[in-house]
């Protein structure tokens, strides 16, 4: 079958009509004097003249047009209204909610959010569409998910050169759970595309709608962990590196809705994940190279706690009681050969370590350097030397080095170039665990390869396989 596009024909027509507003009257039943309400840029402002009242749980009725609406505002709590109240004045009301009709009693929605990422944020580069399965139809540039409780479809779409992204359930839900099924979805869609809606948004159901503006903008990062086209990231390098970038064009794929589905799925269920993810989406929208090596490694620090399963740690590393024995006998002969070449007392606190080589790893216990690596030894993910040097940085953070200064003379340049290569380094290594914790297996984008500066005799690949 064919894919179509879907029809929002209806929404959009009630949108456009809201967001064309400019000075239109309005009556604010209970209130006697003059109302009028517009749009500038992305605020609804509402201007009264007269002796205002504070609405009851901060809920104004409003009358547009023949129509009853609902509107909210912050202004309406001000208490240089309440101290005014009783005499005739003219006020302003920045308005940051209106609704229609009686959306809460529903169990099918749609959100739409003004696409504000300029169309350089594709889904079809990085996210798979849906197969038509006989039941539900699927239309273009459009992403499904299954949650567990409910089937979702997010689409991009254009009309009137006015692009949008749009949620909808497929399968009945209540509004409680919509809404924080798609505040999930925006988180998850936020990391996996680069690009996280946010704003000003409509929830409608047939024509009964909701309009919020939410505190938090879009987010448009610098970094996503996958694509299907390496040409974008070609424009700066030689003709033998774009090479070297097309030859992975035939083994990079996109992210399986299953894996986006259990991704969406692991922020709404889990808080911590909920959060840092939020964090990471929200530094990389910032692109602050002093702030971005922090933040990714506290990040790194909670995905360990998230991910890592006690029962899967190797409590002791060798099991084998006599092959063990062997390997500190004979580790204590290299030893003996450099006695004479080392102080004795760092001997002696050699051959302590050597002894206890294999001791039990209590799980409680373990040192940070290994809680960070211990996610990727459980997924399977190998780390490279310069993975492991990246992750090592955290210690200069911890300990105040903000700018990881190593003890040789950097100019600035160069030390913006350093902290931009373990940003991108760690951001690619957060990218592998979140995606093959979700099942992902496949390339992700070795982002410090691209933007490592000075340092791209460290990296190998461009894409890297989990």
């Amino acid at each position: 079958m064919e894919p179509n596009m879907k029809d929002f024909q209806m929404e959009i027509a009630i949108i456009k009509k809201i967001e064309e507003l400019s000075s239109e009257q309005v009556s604010l039943p209970l209130l006697e004097g003059q109302a009028y309400i517009t749009k500038i840029n992305r605020e609804f402002e509402l201007s009264f003249e007269g002796i205002f009242r504070n609405p009851e749980k901060g809920l104004m009725d409003m009358v547009l047009k023949g129509k009853s609406y609902k509107i909210t505002s912050h202004d309406f709590d001000s208490s240089l209204q309440n101290l005014f109240r009783n005499l005739p004045a003219k006020h302003t009301f920045s308005i940051n909610g209106m609704y229609k009709g009686n959306i809460m009693d529903k169990s099918k929605f749609r959100m739409f959010f003004f696409d504000t990422s300029n169309g350089n944020r594709p889904f079809y580069l990085k996210l798979e569409s849906p197969k038509h399965d006989g039941v539900i139809p699927w239309a273009f540039h459009s992403v499904r998910i299954n949650t567990g409780k409910a089937i979702y479809d997010i689409v991009q779409h254009e009309q009137d050169s006015i692009s949008y992204i749009v949620i909808e359930n497929l399968t009945p839900v209540d509004f409680e759970n919509f809404q924080k099924d798609s505040y999930a979805i925006q988180k998850g869609i936020g990391f996996l595309t680069g690009y996280m809606p946010g704003g000003e948004h409509y929830i409608f159901s047939d024509t009964d709608f909701q309009y919020n503006r939410l505190a938090r903008v879009s987010l448009k990062s610098i970094y996503y962990p996958v694509t299907s086209n390496p040409s974008p990231f070609s424009y700066e390098f030689s003709n033998s590196e774009k090479e070297e970038m097309k030859s992975f064009k035939d083994l990079l794929i996109k992210i399986p809705s299953s894996v986006i589905s259990t991704f969406v799925t692991q922020i709404r269920d889990n808080e911590d994940l909920s959060v840092a993810i939020l964090f990471l989406i929200e530094v990389s929208h910032l692109k602050s190279i002093v702030s971005m090596p922090g933040v990714f490694s506290v990040i790194l620090e909670s995905l360990a706690n998230i991910i890592i399963n006690p029962s899967q740690m190797r409590s002791n590393l060798i099991t084998d009681k006599k092959l063990a024995q062997k390997i500190v006998s004979e580790l204590n002969t290299v030893l003996d050969k450099y006695t004479s070449r080392i102080h004795p007392d760092a001997v002696i606190k050699i051959r302590r370590r050597i002894a206890v080589l294999n001791s039990p790893i209590k799980t409680q216990k373990i040192t940070n350097a290994m809680k960070l690596r211990e996610p990727f030894d459980q997924l399977g993910i190998p780390l490279s030397p310069s993975d492991e040097k990246a992750i090592d940085y955290r210690n200069y953070l911890l300990h105040g080095n903000i700018l990881m200064n190593d003890g040789s003379e950097r100019s600035s340049e160069e030390i913006d170039d350093h902290m931009f290569y373990i940003s991108s380094k760690l951001y690619t290594l957060i990218s592998k665990l979140l995606l093959k914790n979700c099942g992902f297996s496949g390339y992700v984008i070795n982002h410090a390869k691209f933007r490592n500066g000075k340092n791209i005799q460290d990296e190998s690949d461009y894409f890297e396989l989990i």
